[in-house]
């Protein structure tokens, strides 16, 4: 719930339903005893307050923020335990999403931080909207995927009308080995919330209407000491090993390191309203895409509590009064302000923004059916910046402050998420002494740059196709100088339906697992995620490429629990997980499992050199049932396999199980390692211990 206040229910009988009288939270006789004793607990300021700076003639929309809750250090009283140290580990300056991402990475993994920002308290209403699969299976190891998937509607149904054509009527469920079946609809406001609440659970609050004024970096003490002002009152002096800049678009960060956030800004422009609607137009309930040759284009996301948000494009006197308005304003800015994309000053109204989305609709008709819970203008700005970390690896960017793009894919909440499980793991090994930084640490920049590229790439050819618009997209370095060479095509903008569709399905034949779920983002090559002749040689011991996302089948955890892979890749956040496929345990590949066990797992190995269970968990995936496996683990020749590993129990039907999917060769066995962001490191035979050991030997330090 985050886009009104809920009304009033009561769970009498055990459903929700309307209550006669007060919420139970707010019954001042919930809060004394029989003998009229007050209860310690009490309830603080809701804090409710309006969604939208903009109304409508429904009036106000309003939502309550519990500012003593989610506020931080701005929310009134901070607690006994809250006693912020002058010297940590890490300082992350800004508290949007990618920013508490960091934060409740690192606060898993035992690493000591503060967090700063410069608002009062987390976004309220609007901004992100949808959350991908692959997002989720991250969060889902952070142990937060439940509460966020549950908020508002599945989405994975699309529909595309291109004046009055129908050219896309699909359903987009991603891969059989996800759980998390399309995007998942949840206010960016209710996921700060949640990480919020996850970080005072770690006894952490967000420093708030707190800025970063200065900072160097002393490179005989390997620090970074740095300056903040807390309400524009004095200087207090942190200092910490690695600054992270999670400070949006308009990063300051970037500005203070000097780096150009590369890229363009088009004059392609959205009036954003979250409300509900009353129309006939018979997709409101899906993601649906309506584009108007003589209008632009309307984008339809349903939304938490019978909202949908539609995303407006402006044309014809609407767009050009909304750019130079932006353009007076950007007279004025600083160079840190490149990378907006919300437009503040702009004179658009909602009923300007409505009466311009009928005429993009008919012969379909719309109109308000209530307040508006968001109103917003955007402005479509494509931009990454040129290194997402100092040369020395003590500050990097991340978010916004790293890259924008177009709303097309969701894409703005997502990276977040996957900048933050990218860094935060090597961060936490490095800060702990099982990594050299100076090898770990560019592999951020190297992996989560050349995906922002590609994923500017793609979503900006479809806003291209959708807004019909023919602005080039802009060049985006690779690993060197150079701009990166990419295949994208751009479409026509004055294509007919019959040249519309077949680019449309071409497409959407590359992009989908990027676009609309995530699953097949990969990273580049690095020692990391090497390519099979840097470590295999050209023959691999299973199908999935390294770089790639782990897939994630369903298996058996106990008797009791029929579940997926990853619920048995779960740990403190810095660990690599070693997936020994052992068929059947019997036959050749026997012999091949015991050389691993003896020379890999047992003391001298790479298990216990590069520190044991702390680092490494291994997980056994036999093909066999839980009653079975004791006795087949059983004898000398698979000690230490036994002692060390997870058993999964690989029970399901040959054409649906992990073996399949990892198309393992059941006589020969094969050892996947899934690093902890769950993308594939490498994968060897089992008998080869020794390209473990070089693997490992790579980035991590041996105990």
């Amino acid at each position: 719930m985050a886009v009104r206040s809920a009304v009033t229910s009561t769970w009498q009988r055990g459903v929700a339903e309307p209550a006669p009288g007060p919420a139970a939270w707010a019954d001042a006789s919930n809060f004394t005893s029989e003998d009229n004793v007050p209860a310690h607990y009490t309830v603080a300021d809701p804090g409710e307050g309006p969604t939208s700076d903009s109304t409508n003639d429904f009036g106000v929309s309003t939502l309550r923020g519990w500012p003593s809750l989610f506020n931080g250090t701005a929310g009134g009283t901070t607690p006994t335990w809250w006693k912020p140290a002058s010297k940590v580990d890490v300082l992350i300056c800004g508290a949007g999403p990618f920013g508490l991402a960091i934060a409740l990475s690192l606060a898993r993994q035992g690493i000591s931080f503060r967090i700063i920002d410069k608002s009062r308290g987390p976004c309220h209403t609007g901004r992100a909207d949808a959350v991908h699969p692959r997002a989720l299976e991250l969060l889902d190891a952070w142990g937060l995927a439940d509460e966020i998937a549950n908020e508002g509607p599945l989405l994975n149904k699309f529909t595309l009308h291109r004046d009055g054509v129908t050219l896309g009527n699909t359903y987009t469920v991603p891969s059989e080995t996800t759980k998390y079946r399309g995007l998942h609809i949840t206010a960016q406001a209710q996921i700060e919330r949640i990480y919020v609440r996850d970080l005072l659970r770690h006894q952490t609050l967000v420093e708030r209407s707190t800025t970063l004024t200065s900072f160097k970096v002393d490179d005989g003490a390997d620090k970074v000491i740095a300056k903040i002002s807390a309400d524009g009152k004095g200087e207090e002096v942190v200092e910490a090993k690695y600054l992270i800049g999670a400070d949006g678009a308009s990063s300051g960060v970037r500005e203070m390191i000097k780096v150009p956030f590369e890229g363009l800004a088009i004059d392609c422009f959205f009036a954003i309203v979250d409300c509900v609607f009353k129309t006939d137009y018979p997709h409101i309930l899906d993601t649906g895409w309506v584009t108007n040759a003589g209008q632009g284009c309307a984008i339809f996301v349903p939304r938490e509590q019978g909202h949908t948000r539609v995303y407006i494009q402006l044309t014809g006197q609407l767009q050009a009064d909304v750019a130079a308005a932006h353009k007076h304003k950007k007279e004025r800015r600083n160079e840190s302000s490149l990378g907006e994309t919300q437009v503040h000053e702009h004179g658009l109204t909602p009923g300007d923004a409505l009466e311009h989305l009928k005429k993009i609709m008919a012969p379909w008709t719309i109109d308000f059916a209530g307040p508006l819970s968001w109103f917003a203008v955007w402005r479509v700005n494509e931009r990454v910046a040129r290194s997402f970390s100092t040369p020395d690896q003590r500050v990097h960017l991340g978010g916004d402050a790293a890259h924008v793009h177009s709303t097309i894919g969701a894409f703005g909440y997502n990276s977040t998420v996957y900048d933050a499980a990218n860094l935060s793991w090597k961060l936490g090994l490095c800060i702990k002494g099982a990594a050299d930084p100076a090898v770990l640490l560019p592999t951020y920049d190297a992996e989560r740059r050349l995906l922002a590229n590609s994923v500017i790439r793609y979503s900006g050819a479809l806003l291209r196709f959708i807004c019909r618009l023919s602005d080039p997209l802009p060049e985006l370095r690779g690993l060197g100088e150079d701009p990166e060479v990419h295949d994208v095509v751009l479409p026509n903008p004055s294509a007919a339906n019959s040249e519309a569709g077949p680019w449309l399905g071409s497409f959407f034949h590359r992009a989908p697992p990027i676009l609309m779920s995530g699953l097949g983002l990969s990273v580049t090559s690095t020692m990391l995620s090497p390519t099979p002749t840097e470590v295999t040689g050209s023959v691999k011991p299973v199908k999935v490429s390294n770089g790639v996302r782990a897939p994630n089948p369903r298996v058996t955890l106990h008797k009791h629990n029929a579940s997926y892979l990853y619920d048995a890749l779960k740990g403190t956040g810095s660990r690599f997980h070693v997936l020994v496929f052992t068929s059947d345990l019997q036959g050749p590949v026997r012999q091949k499992l015991a050389r691993l066990s003896a020379e890999g797992l047992a003391p001298g190995g790479f298990f216990h050199r590069f520190g044991g269970l702390e680092r490494l968990n291994i997980v056994v995936v036999a093909k066999a049932l839980p009653h079975e496996v004791g006795e087949l683990l059983a004898g000398d020749d698979l000690k230490h396999l036994r002692d060390a590993a997870t058993l999964v129990y690989d029970d399901r039907a040959p054409d649906e199980d992990a073996h399949y999917y990892y198309a393992v060769n059941h006589a020969r066995g094969a050892v996947v390692v899934v690093r902890p962001d769950l993308v594939v490191g490498t994968s060897v035979w089992p008998e080869d211990t020794a390209a473990l050991n070089d693997y490992f030997a790579s980035f991590l330090l041996a105990k």
